[in-house]
């Protein structure tokens, strides 16, 4: 390393420590803020999981509760059909007795009429008898001419008034008869009528159990919609604290990361990333700096050095071993070309330095792993953003992206 290289690195060294002293500090107590938080949020949760689970066997209960009360508004709908079924059959049979008692008071009044007219008339033939005398009849016995004509006509007489009798008589037991039937009919009917009372007493009681469940029920819904809201709520709660809990993960996960990274010494010097291919300045087909996108043509900045070309021996560099500029532990290996760096490598190296190598053809290392420098990594290839194959190598120091050229290598 050149003198005015060395200077530049002890000066570089030096505001490193007191940079990344003052970084860990202020890193240590964001972590330590970010835990408190964690564990604020994880006691949020559990507090609102534990009232989640609280409201939910509320909510089945109320649900049970409303279960059961439907089934008994059921069971006492249909008791109640069945009485005003009832009622019903027997209100038809209660007019069919009333009915039947004014056919018997008609057949009465018929008959009080017949019995009345009868016995005025019986009443007239015996007044006739009365105001005459027996004379008349005797009369007409003995004006008869003959003896059997007396005998004929005395016997008319006696049929005729015990004919009246007969039939005043056989009135008044029809009328007897009658009576004693609506007697019979109005006892029924009031049994009936007794009967419509008690059912109708029944079915008021079973409107206001009816009633009473339907209440009941409607109140068991506003408790159960009051239960889903607030369920709603608390859901809505624990999805909000478990995104900001891992939001705050990831931080934490980044901060440790980063002061994984910075933790350590930084590497004195580099191997060169591609063994064989001079590095300066035959293969370097793109410096760092601005320059024109190859593919876009658009001006943009480029991060990192394109090593390409061909080795002394003429060999193309497409497939050569790609090897750990320094020692260091893997962070990122993309394994798939998904455009831009295609398939690449990121190595963390200690004291913020961390070196990038993209557009591979394969990886040969994984996550985690601990590499030397020199280590084999993967092959050159062309996969990303790449015109052809070759090696597009970073180095980044806390984060940011340096010139690999202002480095040393040996």
């Amino acid at each position: 390393m050149r003198g005015g290289k060395w200077s530049r690195f002890l000066v570089f060294a030096l505001v490193m420590v007191f940079v990344l002293g003052t970084v860990f500090s202020a890193q240590a107590d964001s972590l330590d803020d970010y835990f408190d938080d964690l564990e604020a949020i994880e006691k949020r949760l559990e507090e609102m999981k534990a009232e989640r689970q609280k409201n939910k066997s509320e909510l089945d209960k109320l649900r049970d509760q409303l279960e059961d009360l439907n089934r008994e508004i059921y069971n006492a709908e249909r008791e109640l059909a069945k009485l005003e079924e009832k009622i019903a059959q027997l209100e038809a049979e209660i007019a069919n007795q009333e009915q039947l008692i004014a056919d018997i008071e008609a057949s009465i009044a018929e008959t009080e009429e017949r019995l009345k007219i009868q016995t005025e008339y019986l009443e007239q033939r015996l007044c006739a008898m009365y105001k005459n005398g027996t004379v008349s009849y005797l009369e007409v016995l003995f004006s008869a001419s003959s003896f059997s004509d007396f005998l004929s006509r005395f016997s008319f007489l006696r049929m005729l008034i015990e004919s009246d009798t007969e039939l005043v008589a056989e009135i008044e037991e029809t009328k007897a008869g009658l009576e004693a039937d609506k007697a019979l009919l109005d006892a029924e009917l009031d049994k009936l009528m007794l009967r419509h009372e008690e059912l109708d007493a029944s079915r008021a009681a079973a409107e206001e159990d009816r009633a009473a469940l339907k209440k009941k029920a409607a109140r068991v819904k506003e408790l159960e919609a009051a239960v889903e809201k607030e369920l709603d709520k608390l859901n809505k709660g624990i999805a909000a604290e478990e995104a900001d809990k891992k939001a705050i993960e990831k931080e934490i996960k980044r901060l440790l990361e980063l002061e994984r990274v910075r933790a350590g010494e930084p590497p004195s010097f580099f191997t060169w990333p591609v063994p064989g291919f001079d590095r300066v300045p035959y293969n370097i087909t793109s410096p760092f700096g601005w320059r024109t996108h190859p593919i876009t043509g658009k001006w943009h900045f480029h991060s990192g050095i394109d090593i390409a070309r061909y080795n002394r021996e003429g060999q193309s560099i497409g497939g050569k071993p790609i090897v750990a500029a320094a020692s260091g532990t893997v962070d990122v290996v993309r394994n798939y070309d998904g455009g831009g760096y295609g398939i690449y490598v990121l190595i963390s190296h200690g004291g913020g330095y961390q070196t990038l190598y993209a557009h591979m053809r394969y990886t040969t290392v994984q996550v985690g792993q601990v590499v030397q420098m020199g280590d084999v990594i993967g092959v050159v290839g062309t996969t990303g953003s790449s015109t052809g194959n070759h090696l597009h190598f970073e180095v980044r120091v806390m984060g940011e992206v340096q010139d690999p050229l202002s480095y040393e290598y040996k």
